[in-house]
């Protein structure tokens, strides 16, 4: 066997080596360390909404009151302020005429409920609260035209302007508007017992409303009828008066009469041809026998306007 010289033997060991250690440096022995995880003081932060304040209301105060300081609850009591900062004047019917009647600012921070959970809620009032209290002050002839509903919801609807820092509408204890709105017929009248109005609609709108006076010794009757005959001028036997612009609209078979509508009745005239009424001029108030009175300003224009078979609506 032929040896290497020495030289030789001595490159060979150097290249060896020094491809050892070419691949010891490409495939390392111990793996890249990881990115190191998140952890509690670098992670992002979320922000939680802070909680709502626990609201409760103080009905001899006025005020809202909550757990923590709230800018939001504070003015929310600058606007409960403007509701019982002054009375409230409800306007009642009493007969013909309206009186006023005040809700004053101790009673109306009793009749306020305040949202307790949500400032967003809307205000609303204790109804039966209200009831009670009108209930207590109405008079025998204002009661006649009370109407409960209507004026809940006018008082209401008058704190919830006040609230919002508008101006007070006019809050009437009676109901106000027709109950229909033209889509009955072309042409019509539609009688409010409880207002003591009527309205008249021409081309399915409402074109006019007049003050009347209907039945106290028999109570107008109530429903769907039509104007049945027409004359400038009839007579009542019964109560021996004129009644210009009759427009019949129903027969009573227990009073053995009909039931119109027609001009305040008269008994006769002075010497200046001005009627004389009974009753005196009770226009807005229940007088009749049963039939609807008009004033006489108002008389020839519904009767010029309301050809026979034309609809007369009455609703309580």
């Amino acid at each position: 066997m032929k040896l290497l010289s020495p030289f030789l033997a001595i490159l060979l060991i150097f290249v060896f080596s020094y491809g050892s250690y070419q691949a010891l440096s490409y495939f390392p022995s111990t793996p890249p360390t990881a990115s190191p995880a998140l952890t509690a003081s670098t992670a992002p932060t979320k922000m939680l909404p802070s909680p709502s304040p626990k609201l409760s209301y103080n009905q001899t105060l006025g005020l809202l009151l909550a757990d923590t300081d709230s800018v939001a609850v504070e003015a929310y009591n600058a606007r409960l302020n403007q509701v019982y900062r002054s009375p409230l004047t409800i306007s009642l019917k009493e007969g013909s005429t309206f009186t006023p009647l005040e809700l004053p600012s101790s009673f109306l921070r009793s009749l306020i409920i305040p949202p307790t959970n949500s400032l967003a809620t809307p205000l609303q009032i204790d109804k039966d609260l209200l009831f009670n209290y009108l209930n207590n002050v109405l008079t025998k002839k204002q009661k006649e035209y009370f109407n409960p509903e209507a004026t809940y919801q006018n008082v209401l609807a008058a704190i919830s302007s006040r609230f919002h820092e508008n101006a007070t509408p006019t809050v009437l204890g009676v109901d106000d508007g027709p109950t229909s709105s033209g889509e009955l017929a072309g042409r019509y009248l539609e009688v409010d017992l409880s207002q003591q109005k009527m309205y008249f609609f021409i081309n399915n709108s409402l074109y006019k409303e007049y003050r009347i006076s209907t039945g106290i010794d028999y109570p107008t009757p109530v429903g769907d009828y039509s104007i049945q005959n027409k004359a400038p001028l009839a007579f009542s036997n019964i109560y021996n008066v004129w009644m210009p612009y009759w427009m019949g609209f129903t027969y009573i078979n227990k009073l053995g009469a009909s039931l119109g509508l027609h001009e305040i009745a008269y008994a006769s005239k002075d010497k200046k041809g001005k009627p004389i009424y009974n009753h005196g001029y009770y226009i807005g108030d229940k007088m009749t026998g049963g039939c609807v009175a008009m004033e006489p300003k108002d008389s020839k224009e519904i009767y010029d306007l309301s050809p026979v078979g034309m609809l007369v609506r009455i609703v309580p």
